[in-house]
């Protein structure tokens, strides 16, 4: 129990001294914020219910004929299925909805837009349906939905029974998106085809999801938000402050850590890690990476590329440029740990986890605020602005070029990441939910 819990207690009547006792948490995906959210609230008996969507038991009759019969096929096939499975969320306490995952891949896979968003309708509307089904059967104390998934059934039920409802924005604010691609669009046209990578840029899809994004804004009671520059686009946009609450995500700081007895020395790597597309602003690394490079330095790109390249295959032929592919989950922390600097010029995002695991490792970082990093300007990095090359390049050099430097700010993103490990997120998080509940309490009645 946090302090703020203890604190609030100890005023309240005898028959709400335990607080909210069923938390309801949605997601249909295996997000890093979502499990951990759940898993903290399981830690003190608050979860009522997770709604997700393929859900690994990490047993059952296939399993034990799988392993039975195909034991090499079914180790190499159960290192994917533990992707979606935490030993601390109980099993009994999960709703698992595997028809949305076989959605998503027929999605996916179809040509046709039309047929592509049908698709995504019915997978995104049958999840928000159960989610609802199962509020209206359990009733909990407080529903915690991750965006998305909310707004046409489960949002509204929680308004008819009285349940206060919590809603993570997982994304950026809306309006900002439509702003980014507008200007991508006629700045950009050489990799705006590239933005989402292999994604399929629909307006007319992307146009529908954004509708049911402000809808969960608008019907939510409290709107978590990963950083400061959401919170601060939801109030130029209109929301009320006491409707919204920041709560930074965090890194596994006992995977990810720093590579003992590093020196940092005149060669200098830097690191990018995530999907190598437009919106992480590749387009721009790679236009400063012209400008920073030298002897001895490198640019390391860990993720995907897309299938269709584009202006990719001539700009990653550029001197020092590696590109190391993607690779296991395993593999993350060491790859990180052997980089110098971390550089995540996103133009979009809600806060990207891999920018808490860099600091984890000891990496100083140059990144956009846009990028959702709680690393601070000129103590753990350097935040520039997005698009801006000249700033970008700037910053780069500046840290390949100061051993030092280099030094001190990865010491300080160690610590750094240490403040924002995952048990914070938990504290956070069930702090907010018993806020939002006691408010509820304290409501006169109708």
């Amino acid at each position: 129990m946090t302090p703020t819990l203890l604190t609030r207690t100890a005023r309240t009547p005898a028959h709400r001294l335990n607080g909210p006792q069923s938390v309801l948490v949605a997601c249909p995906d295996a997000r890093p914020p979502a499990y951990e959210a759940v898993a903290g609230l399981a830690e003190v008996d608050m979860l009522g219910k997770f709604v997700t969507a393929f859900y690994y038991g990490g047993h059952g009759t296939l399993s034990e004929i799988a392993r039975r019969y195909a034991p090499c096929k079914f180790h190499q096939i159960r290192r994917q299925l533990l992707r979606r499975n935490d030993r601390r969320i109980p099993a009994n306490r999960v709703k698992s909805v595997p028809s949305f995952d076989l959605a998503l891949a027929a999605e996916n896979r179809t040509q046709s837009a039309s047929l592509r968003r049908k698709i995504a309708a019915w997978r995104t509307e049958r999840f928000d349906h159960i989610v609802a089904s199962q509020i209206k059967k359990s009733k909990p104390d407080v529903v915690f939905l991750f965006s998305d998934v909310g707004s046409r059934y489960a949002l509204p039920v929680c308004k008819r029974l009285g349940i206060p409802t919590m809603l993570s924005m997982v994304h950026g604010e809306v309006l900002e998106e439509c702003e980014i691609l507008e200007r991508e669009q006629v700045e950009s046209p050489d990799y705006f085809p590239l933005y989402l990578g292999d994604g399929q840029l629909d307006r007319i899809a992307l146009d529908w999801l954004h509708q049911r994004r402000l809808q969960d804004i608008a019907l939510a009671d409290l709107v978590l938000v990963p950083s400061e520059h959401i919170r601060a686009r939801l109030i130029a946009y209109g929301i009320a402050e006491d409707r919204i609450a920041v709560v930074p995500y965090a890194a596994d700081c006992k995977r990810f850590r720093p590579l003992e007895n590093k020196v940092h020395g005149d060669d200098c790597k830097f690191l990018f890690a995530g999907g190598i597309t437009q919106r992480k602003g590749i387009k721009y690394l790679l236009q400063a990476w012209e400008k920073v490079r030298r002897p001895g330095w490198r640019l390391q790109l860990l993720g995907g590329l897309p299938s269709r390249l584009g202006p990719l295959a001539h700009d990653l032929k550029r001197e020092g440029i590696e590109h190391l592919g993607r690779v296991g989950h395993a593999e993350m922390p060491a790859l990180m740990a052997a980089a110098d600097v971390f550089v995540f010029p996103s133009l979009f995002e809600g806060s990207a986890v891999v920018t808490y695991e860099a600091m984890a490792c000891g990496l100083p970082s140059v990144a956009t605020e846009a990028s959702g990093t709680v690393a601070r300007d000129g103590i753990e990095g350097f935040l520039v602005p997005s698009r801006d090359v000249e700033i970008l390049a700037d910053r780069m050099i500046q840290l390949g070029s100061d051993p030092g430097l280099r030094a001190r700010m990865a010491a300080a993103a160690r610590a750094r990441a240490e403040a924002f490990d995952w048990p914070r997120y938990h504290s956070s998080v069930r702090e907010q939910v018993a806020k939002l509940w006691y408010r509820r309490q304290d409501e006169p009645s109708v």
